[in-house]
C-alpha cells in the first residue's frame, strides 16, 4: 500500500540525511536506512490504530471512574459503554497481525493515561459521539462512522494526538495523509487487515533499485546535469534539488516501465513540496532539457503499453 510517491520521498530523504552525516557512504547503509524508514511507516500505522483502539476501550475506564466517585449520581452510575463494544473494534481484537504489530513496535506503553484522557474528553464532548450513543442499536455504517470520526477529528487533526505522534515518529508529516487514506480499507476489513504487508515486493524492489542506482550512477548522471547548469553555480543549487534531479534522470534512464512524463511530474511535485519556492520550475526545466537530449541521442528505451 505504500505508494511510489512515498517511496521517492523516503529515498531522497535517506540520501539527504546520509549526505549530511557521512563523506563516504558504505554500500549497504542506504538500503538499511531506507528499510528502517519503511518500518517506521508500519509502526506509525500500528500506533494510530492502537490509539483508536485505546480510545474505544477507555470508555470502560471512564465509566468505572464515574461509578467510584464519592458521591456518584445516577448518571455517573450509568455511563454509556456502547463504544467499547463497537463491532469493528471487536473484529480488530481478533486480528493477530495487529496484536503482533503492537508487540513488535512496543506500543503497549506508548500512550500515557493523561494523553488518552484528554483526547477521550474531546471525543465524548462531540456531537458525533452523543449521536452515536443515543441509540442502543448497532449498524455497520454507524459503527464505522464513529471510528472514522475518531481517526479524523480525534487523531489526525487533533493537536494533542498529532503533536504526540509527530514527536515520536519522524515520518508523521510525510506519512499521516497516506495512512489516513488507508483507514477505510482497515475499517472495512479489521479482522483480516495485514499490518505486516504495507509494501509489495515489487515496490520494495523499486525502492532498493532506485537508491542503489543513485550511488552507482552518480557520476554518469551528474555529467548530464552539469552542462545544464548555465548561470547556476552547482555548489549553490539546493542539495535537495540536485538529489531530485539525479533521481529523476535515473528513472528516465534505468526504469523502463515508468513513463517519462510521470517521472518528471513526480519530481516537480516533490521539489515544490520539499525544497525552495523556485525549485519546481528549476527541476522542471532541467529535467525537460535532459529528456530532450536523451531522446536526440536515442538513450531512452521506455516500454510502451497499448490498451487491449
Amino acid at each position: 500500500m505504500i505508494s511510489r510517491r512515498n517511496i521517492r520521498i523516503k529515498v531522497f530523504q535517506t540520501i539527504y540525511e546520509l549526505g549530511q552525516q557521512y563523506e563516504e557512504v558504505d554500500t549497504h547503509l542506504p538500503t538499511k536506512v531506507l528499510d528502517d524508514k519503511i518500518k517506521e511507516t508500519s509502526a506509525l500505522l500500528s500506533a494510530i490504530t492502537h490509539l483508536m483502539y485505546l480510545l474505544s476501550e477507555y470508555v470502560l475506564v471512564h465509566a468505572n471512574q464515574k461509578a467510584l466517585k464519592l458521591i456518584a449520581t445516577a448518571e455517573d452510575m450509568n455511563v454509556n459503554k456502547k463504544l467499547a463494544g463497537n463491532m469493528i473494534i471487536q473484529q480488530l481484537k481478533k486480528n493477530t497481525s495487529f496484536a503482533d504489530a503492537v508487540k513488535l513496535h512496543t506500543l503497549s506503553s506508548l500512550f500515557d493515561d493523561e494523553t488518552i484522557k484528554k483526547i477521550f474528553q474531546f471525543l465524548i464532548d462531540s456531537e458525533e459521539y452523543k449521536k452515536y450513543i443515543s441509540t442502543i442499536e448497532r449498524h455497520q455504517p454507524d459503527e464505522k462512522a464513529i471510528l472514522q470520526f475518531i481517526l479524523s477529528k480525534c487523531i489526525f487533526s487533533n493537536e494533542i494526538a498529532s503533536g504526540f505522534l509527530s514527536e515520536r515518529f519522524l515520518s508523521w508529516y510525510n506519512d499521516a495523509e497516506m495512512i489516513e487514506a488507508w483507514m477505510d480499507k482497515l475499517l472495512d476489513n479489521a479482522s483480516n487487515f495485514q499490518f505486516n504487508r504495507l509494501i509489495s515486493a515489487d515496490k520494495l524492489e523499486f525502492a532498493h533499485e532506485l537508491i542503489n542506482a543513485y550511488y552507482e550512477k552518480k557520476d554518469v548522471v551528474f555529467s548530464l546535469i552539469e552542462p545544464k547548469l548555465v548561470n547556476w553555480d552547482a555548489d549553490r543549487v539546493a542539495l535537495i534539488d540536485l538529489i531530485l534531479l539525479h533521481l529523476g534522470i535515473i528513472e528516465m534512464l534505468y526504469f523502463n516501465t515508468i513513463p517519462v512524463k510521470v517521472t518528471i511530474n513526480e519530481y516537480i511535485d516533490l521539489a515544490k513540496s520539499y525544497s525552495t519556492l523556485q525549485s519546481g520550475q528549476f527541476v522542471n526545466g532541467l529535467l525537460d532539457n535532459v529528456h530532450k537530449d536523451l531522446l536526440k541521442e536515442h538513450k531512452l528505451h521506455k516500454e510502451t503499453f497499448t490498451k487491449k
